[in-house]
């Protein structure tokens, strides 16, 4: 878990000297104040002291506050990562130092460059993946649910630390890709020597004398011509007829239904029907956990409380409970009765249509029996079976004569060149089969790390926590109209279905409110799931300007979500908006100096 404390800066962006905020004093922190005084700085100020680097790209040379007179701004951070504490602290003048602290130890690199990537080893992250999980303003919200299917993909691997199974698997493949072209090489020696044993080892070392080469009689190839010429129509129509009789068989497969028999119902009054009995079931049981909550005295008008009242008030509700379940099970045992008729009325309508295809394609003219050339066919293959002997006798008699020629000319040398290519070709078989040994090892493991491997596993498996997560968000954030569902398609794709009151719509169909909303409860669940995962869980989440388009009972029910979120702290940056129960840091601007009002 990484815990960020407490920030202080001086001469940054719009601020002077000393500034302080301890993001852990409160779960959520309201900082207030009119525009351009500044409360947007202290995302890119954190951002600046964690990867020397912003979100706006703001240069180095513009963060100094041109109204102070020092000519150096400084920036430290405190954070806790699991047991142990880390302080950063850096300094900007004509350069740029940067010291890392852990448990009171300097443990910097000799660079700034090299201090930063330890401190971002530490994080776990890197700054993209920080202004996704813990920046979030009007301007640059959660792109993960907008993105593309692939990028989406992508973002999940990177965010939850999956990206070194990738680069395990390049390695992997650079490594096979060098490996096979040792491979080629040595199977091409290979091939080389083997085909030339093949050839001369059981070559004869003897002089033989060259055989009689048969001559071809021209007056059966012309006939033999003659005859494939005439049967050249015959074949073309034999083909017609053997492919009508296949749509006639065909056709007699098909079982018809008729479609009148069947109808297709909607299912969406069903689906609409289990989405709000789960809706007042949720409902019923918060209701119920906060009356068992209230004993004694109000806490707000100090009367008496009525237990009866109250027990009256929890019975009334676990009714409730015990009517949404047996809803559930009625609507579910409809929906699955209405999805049952729709399948068998597609089926119906797919035979039909089936049917009517081939019952296009029949040619009703062409007969069933195949027409007879048996006559012609015998005549040609016999002349085809006297053809074929004699080019047959006289290839082999050529063959021959060739293999006599480079027998003869070659039988001098022919015994040393055996016994050195039997050499050679033992030495490179053995070097294959070690290649190819090592060949198959790289092939397992690189299809072990790639993205369809232990990846998509690792992905398959968080994305459905992460969708229950995000739903469990969604219920309170949007009184249960909307839902979220992700596909892992075989593409290597993340696709991403929104659900509005059992209808499925487009992400860029949402308005703001509802967006905000969605992109809301997908970060959360994502933080949630991080938490469960890995070292690069978080306490901070900065949302700068993210309320204005949330409407009043929107933003209550997202600060309710955040106040009892489990470790996590929020700062909400806003200017036209105020909760009046929470702790609020108001920043003011005197003379271009921002500083808060303490």
């Amino acid at each position: 878990m990484i815990t960020l404390k407490e920030l202080r800066w001086s001469n940054a962006f719009s601020y002077g000297k000393d500034n302080s905020l301890i993001f852990t004093s409160s779960p959520l922190t309201q900082l207030i104040g009119k525009n351009g005084h500044g409360k947007s700085s202290i995302a890119l100020i954190l951002e600046e002291v964690l990867f020397n680097k912003n979100s706006k790209g703001i240069k180095k040379s513009d963060i100094l506050n041109r109204y102070v007179k020092d000519k150096a701004y400084t920036i430290e951070l405190d954070l806790d990562k699991d047991a142990d504490s880390y302080t950063i602290k850096s300094t900007r003048s004509s350069t740029q130092t940067v010291k890392l602290l852990k448990n009171g130890v300097d443990i910097s690199a000799h660079t700034a460059t090299a201090t930063y990537k330890i401190i971002e080893e530490v994080l776990g992250f890197d700054h993209k993946a920080f202004s996704q999980i813990v920046y979030q303003s009007s301007a640059s919200s959660l792109e993960f649910l907008t993105a593309t299917d692939s990028n989406r993909k992508k973002f999940l691997i990177e965010l939850l630390n999956l990206s070194k199974y990738s680069r395990a698997a390049e390695i992997f493949k650079t490594l096979a890709s060098g490996l096979s072209k040792d491979i080629a090489a040595t199977q091409a020696t290979v091939d080389t020597i083997s085909n030339w044993l093949s050839k001369y080892s059981k070559t004869s070392l003897e002089i033989l004398a060259e055989v009689p080469v048969p001559i071809s009689d021209p007056a059966i190839t012309n006939e033999a011509i003659q005859i494939e010429g005439a049967l050249s129509v015959l074949e073309k129509e034999n083909k017609r007829i053997i492919q009508n009789n296949t749509y006639k068989t065909l056709q007699s497969k098909i079982s018809l239904t008729p479609v009148e028999l069947t109808k297709e119902v909607s299912a969406d009054n069903v689906k609409a029907s289990i989405t709000e009995a789960n809706k007042v079931k949720k409902d019923a049981k918060a209701f119920i956990a906060k009356m068992k909550l209230l004993h004694g005295n109000c806490p707000t008008c100090l009367q008496s409380i009525d237990e009866a009242k109250i027990n009256t008030l929890i019975t009334e509700q676990e009714d409730l409970v015990l009517q949404s379940d047996k809803g559930l099970l009625e609507f579910n045992a409809i929906l699955a009765e209405i999805e049952d008729g729709n399948a068998k009325h597609i089926k119906a309508i797919k035979a039909q249509q089936d049917w009517e295809k081939y019952h296009t394609l029949i040619d009703v003219t062409l007969p069933s029996d195949l027409l007879d050339k048996e006559g012609l066919e015998g005549k040609l293959t016999g002349l085809k079976t006297s053809i074929a002997a004699t080019e047959v006798s006289i290839a082999q008699a050529t063959a021959k004569n060739t293999t006599i020629t480079a027998h003869n000319t070659k039988v001098d040398t022919i015994s040393k060149q055996l016994v050195e290519f039997n050499s050679e070709l033992e030495e490179a078989s053995g070097k294959l089969n070690t290649l190819s040994d090592r060949m198959s090892i790289l092939n397992i493991l690189t299809k072990t790390f790639s993205t369809t491997g232990l990846v998509a596993y690792k992905i398959e498996c968080l994305v459905k926590d992460l969708e229950d997560l995000t739903n469990t968000y969604l219920v309170d954030l949007s009184d249960g109209r909307f839902q979220l569902s992700f596909q892992i398609s075989t593409s290597d794709k993340l696709n991403v279905v929104i659900t509005d009151n059992g209808r499925d719509i487009d992400i860029t169909a949402l308005s703001s409110g509802e967006l905000a909303r969605v992109n809301a409860s997908a970060l959360l669940a994502i933080r949630k799931l991080m938490q469960s995962l890995s070292s690069s869980r978080i306490n901070l989440l900065i949302l700068d300007e993210t309320v204005s388009s949330l409407d009043t009972l929107g933003k209550e029910r997202l600060v309710e979500v955040l106040l009892v979120e489990e470790s996590l702290n929020t700062i909400l940056v806003a200017h036209d908006y105020t909760h009046p129960l929470l702790e609020k840091v108001e920043v003011i601007k005197e003379d271009n100096i921002s500083r808060f009002d303490k």
